[in-house]
């Protein structure tokens, strides 16, 4: 399965991520790093990443998140976008959003605490929203 593997850093141990890591996989164990341009197409996506305070100590990376689209249909247009919050080998949380009748926007998303501040609201579904709509810019599906 294709994902962008995200992983937030506090190397200072300010108590707030400061680095973003972004990998792209092609499955479990071949990845490569994010190229300049796709660094400079997803400079808002890490800085709406690094709200969700979801992040490592130091140079940890056990903390990251998933994100990948799904395309059953092979017509190129995603029917679902997921984004997996993982805690080492552990599925933490998730959010996702679908679309149901295939026209391009997303009828239904389904979203937990996202920004860890207790509270499932508008702020997490605009994050969510954000970076879906961020990832998908990239047509990596």
């Amino acid at each position: 399965m294709r994902y962008l593997k995200v992983i937030a850093q506090d190397p200072l141990g300010t108590g707030a991520a400061d680095s973003v890591l972004l990998r792209f996989h092609d499955n479990e164990q071949d990845w490569r790093a994010a190229s300049e341009h796709e660094l400079g197409q997803l400079r808002s996506f890490a800085t709406t990443y690094l709200k969700c305070a979801w992040f490592n100590t130091a140079h940890g990376e056990s903390r990251h998140m998933r994100i990948f689209a799904l395309n059953p249909r092979g017509d190129g247009t995603p029917e679902s976008v997921r984004l997996h919050f993982h805690d080492g080998d552990k599925l933490a949380y998730k959010a996702a959003v679908h679309d149901l009748d295939n026209d391009g926007g997303f009828e239904v998303s389904l979203v937990s605490d996202i920004d860890n501040d207790g509270h499932v609201n508008r702020t997490d579904r605009n994050r969510l929203t954000a970076l879906v709509k961020q990832f998908l810019k990239l047509g990596w599906i």
